[in-house]
């Protein structure tokens, strides 16, 4: 439910992985810290058991806490032999877990950056892959599911999300090699390319990426490969730049002045959510900002003291609502506070695009809105 504010379109595509159960390794990109971990795992419908870095784990979690959110650490390793013995022991636990029919999540490159980019994939995902084909019940049916997971904000809500899949690899076809080394080489090539045609990718074109996902229109098979190559186009990248981000706009299916008919009739709710939220939110949102600044922890951090504060603060609200309003319909909207908090942002983000629209020429927006005819 948090997530439906926080992120408030995510598109899978495919309803079929996300029933898949296990034994299962997931493998997926990391660009955006533990909240790739928490949008990956709440869409599928069977419990997911996540690599999580030790160093973060241990200093922010306590050991009951990890286990309800199924939350294995994994540690760096800062020479040859430190925390090895630390990680044979999570190694273990997943096999634990894919012996009973679970599923793990591992995010492959091992960091996480807020990047539209692969990284290298490391070799923890092939390693607990080895250790698993160890197990007799394993060997014939155990799969790696690679998914690509794309964003097109890492710094604040309305966010849109596209997660993508491929075809599921079944180990005992795919291992290649004859040493444990060509084996764990074959698999992160596998990966590799498996995961490089769902993550849409550029080092220069930040805003465009960001201008492709989030007026994507829904995903379905090979979506990635398609934004990619609508990403790869020449196109003065000026236009891009101009947008207010992430880059909103009205789609083909909208008018002016039906968007900003809806603007105007959500006005007075939105503007109510917005009073409502702003006491906790933009406090928050500079707090975390000072602490996490220029690290890939922002976003993570905000959605999870936000889902851990909200009810708190529903209920202060509604507590002082009771006592200084006798107002019954004052209470019944302190009630619905979540409700306004939804509006407020289905608001903010029409009100962005038609930012949009005006910010652009004519030829601008011809030009646009022919990367999604």
């Amino acid at each position: 439910m948090a997530l439906k504010i926080y992120c408030s379109n995510i598109q899978a595509d495919g309803k079929y992985p996300l029933k898949s159960k296990g034994p299962l390794i997931l493998a997926s990109n990391h660009p955006n810290s533990f909240l790739d971990a928490i949008i990956i795992a709440s869409c599928f419908r069977e419990p997911v058991h996540f690599l999580a870095l030790g160093e973060i784990t241990d200093k922010f979690l306590f050991r009951p806490v990890m286990d309800i959110f199924h939350i294995i650490p994994v540690y760096r390793l800062k020479d040859k032999n430190e925390n090895q013995d630390l990680n044979e022991k999570s190694f273990s636990l997943c096999v634990d877990v894919l012996l009973k029919n679970g599923i793990v999540l591992i995010f492959s490159e091992g960091i996480s950056e807020n990047k539209w980019q692969l990284r290298s994939i490391k070799k923890v995902t092939a390693r607990i892959t080895m250790a698993a084909m160890n197990q007799e019940s394993l060997k014939s049916k155990l799969r790696i599911q690679p998914i690509g997971i794309n964003y097109n904000s890492f710094d604040g809500a309305c966010k849109t999300v596209l997660i993508q899949f491929a075809e599921p690899i079944l180990i005992r076809e795919r291992l290649a090699g004859n040493t444990d080394a060509e084996k764990i080489q074959s698999l992160n090539a596998l990966l590799r390319e498996n995961i490089n045609d769902m993550v849409l990718q550029t080092e220069n074109l930040p805003e465009k990426a960001q201008f492709l996902v989030s007026n994507s229109p829904p995903l379905h098979s090979y979506k990635i490969e398609w934004l990619q190559d609508k990403l790869n186009e020449e196109a003065d990248q000026i236009y891009f730049s101009k947008l207010e981000k992430p880059g909103y706009l009205i789609s083909p299916s909208q008018t002016f002045s039906g968007s900003l008919t809806l603007v105007l009739l959500l006005a007075v709710p939105g503007i109510i959510g917005w009073v409502y939220h702003a006491f906790l939110y933009y406090p928050l949102k500079f707090f975390i900002g000072r602490k996490t600044g220029g690290t890939a922890y922002y976003d993570s951090a905000m959605f999870t003291i936000l889902f851990f504060t909200y009810p708190v603060y529903w209920i202060f609200c509604n507590i002082l609502g009771y006592i200084f309003f006798k107002n019954f319909w004052i209470q019944v909207l302190l009630i619905c506070m979540p409700a306004f908090a939804l509006i407020t942002i289905f608001w903010k983000k029409n009100i962005q695009k038609i930012q949009n629209y005006l910010i652009l020429t004519s030829e601008e927006r011809i030009l646009l809105a022919g990367y999604f005819n």
